[in-house]
């Protein structure tokens, strides 16, 4: 049997373990676009900031592939498929046959139609490339302007501030990390932004990158007309399917790949995991994309299993945030920002504490965890994300989810029927958590964030046809 897997991310590691535990006699073929093993994304930003060391990136080294048996083909990109034929075609024309296909090519960062936008200055911050040429130019980078307030750019604007440079902020929208926040839990992140220097222009977009006579950039104009000067710009205004190869493929795109609970394609044989992929969105009770990184192993572990002959079940998931700038950190999950109108639907429970700099927000439907954002304070992200997995009904002990006291401490044995406990111990905490939660769900009462790897107990091992 020959696996072939196109990408080499985190969801490519996971399809490879799972194939050589099922299949240790299969040939397995990796095809990776970039001239390197597999790394940790998400470190990159952490990279610009001197936080960690190069040695650190690498998610798995060559010595994993050799003992895997997998033959990689670096530097080369998926370009087509021919499924009729069960082949791929690569960079160069290359082609390469395969009875089982995986397809794990991600994401590629959105790039706006901005007049200047093409030339030499102007960087996405997503890969080893992206950080390799943002650090080449970083000595002739005094201002940098960064498109964008999301993740990425919050991420990527501390990364640049520690280095010295001067950074500006530009966000379509009207709030900080548009997608996570509500209106005033953004407040709060813009106020640190500009304690610490960094300067946050909201509800404008830039409209145009202006450049001297070399191409050099030398600053924007923004739509209010206001024009900041910089020799660097950052674009970093999200993501989209990498789904441009497969247009002439005859699979299911919509946004993303649509994949059934299998995260097989319409296509026999071919399955997809990652950011390319639309899958179920247990919130949303809809297939969609989410972009992260845990969800892309657990679909790798799956669509590899079953490759190989399993049947396992993709149950779904939802998205879970963990990050931090400067003083500030954010943890939420599911609903924790939503339309104006939306709200208004749901229970919204909410605990503030402003010279903590604590914000606390739980909302609920039909008494159940639909989602969270805390703020400073993330230390119950794990127990509200197991929650939301369980869908508990939490009408008996609501009124003691966003308070300021410690869960445990908040469940009183004389409401759940439970003996007396002190609380004193890490002991009683675990006791609690397990006499409250179904077994399948104590995985999610580890510290912050989980190991990617065991939030697959969630997923069933019959698929449904």
């Amino acid at each position: 049997m020959r696996y072939v897997i196109a990408g080499n991310s985190v969801a490519a590691v996971a399809a490879i373990e799972a194939i050589s535990r099922r299949d240790d006699k299969g040939e397995i073929y990796l095809i990776s676009p970039e001239p390197r093993t597999a790394y940790c994304r998400p470190l990159i930003t952490y990279r610009l900031a001197g936080q960690v060391p190069a040695e650190r990136l690498p998610y798995r080294q060559e010595g994993f592939y050799r003992a895997k048996g997998v033959r990689i083909l670096y530097k080369k990109a998926l370009e087509g498929l021919e499924p009729e034929k069960g082949r791929v075609l690569l960079t160069g024309g290359e082609k390469l046959e395969y009875d089982r296909l995986l397809l794990a090519i991600g994401a590629n960062p959105f790039m706006p139609p901005i007049e200047g936008l093409e030339g030499p200055g102007v960087y996405p911050f997503t890969t080893m490339d992206h950080l390799k040429a943002v650090e080449s130019a970083l000595e002739d980078w005094r201002e940098v302007v960064v498109v964008g307030a999301g993740m990425i750019g919050m991420k990527t604007a501390e990364a640049l501030h520690l280095r010295g440079i001067k950074v500006t902020v530009v966000e379509l929208l009207d709030k900080v990390l548009p997608i996570v926040l509500d209106k005033a839990s953004s407040l709060w992140a813009r106020k640190e932004l500009e304690k610490q220097g960094v300067t946050c222009i909201l509800n404008d977009s830039v409209v145009a990158i202006e450049r001297n006579g070399k191409g050099q950039v030398q600053g924007v104009t923004l739509k209010s007309g206001t024009r900041i000067p910089a020799q660097g710009i950052i674009m970093a205004v999200g993501v989209r399917p990498n789904v441009g190869p497969l247009a002439q493929s005859g699979l299911h795109i919509n946004k993303g790949l649509v994949v059934d609970d299998c995260l097989e394609t319409n296509v026999e044989h071919v399955y997809a995991a990652g950011d390319v992929v639309e899958a179920y969105d247990l919130i949303l009770g809809a297939k969609r994309p989410i972009q992260l990184w845990p969800l892309a192993f657990r679909q790798g572990l799956i669509a590899g299993a079953n490759m190989a002959g399993g049947r396992k079940r993709y149950v779904g998931g939802f998205p879970i945030n963990s990050v931090g700038f400067f003083n500030f950190k954010v943890a939420s999950a599911g609903l924790s920002t939503m339309e104006p109108g939306v709200e208004e639907s749901f229970e919204v429970l909410s605990f503030v504490d402003e010279d903590r700099g604590i914000f606390r927000k739980v909302v609920l439907g039909n008494n159940r965890v639909m989602g969270f954002l805390l703020l400073n304070d993330i230390s119950r992200a794990g127990i509200y994300s197991g929650l939301i997995w369980s869908r508990m009904d939490v009408s008996a002990f609501k009124e003691y989810l966003v308070k300021d006291m410690s869960m445990p401490e908040a469940c009183k044995p004389t409401t759940f029927g439970l003996e007396p406990w002190s609380f004193e111990s890490m002991k009683d905490h675990k006791r609690l958590s397990w006499a409250l939660f179904p077994f399948s769900y104590r995985k999610q009462f580890t510290a912050m964030p989980s190991r990617i790897e065991e939030v697959c107990a969630f997923d069933t091992e019959v698929c449904t046809l």
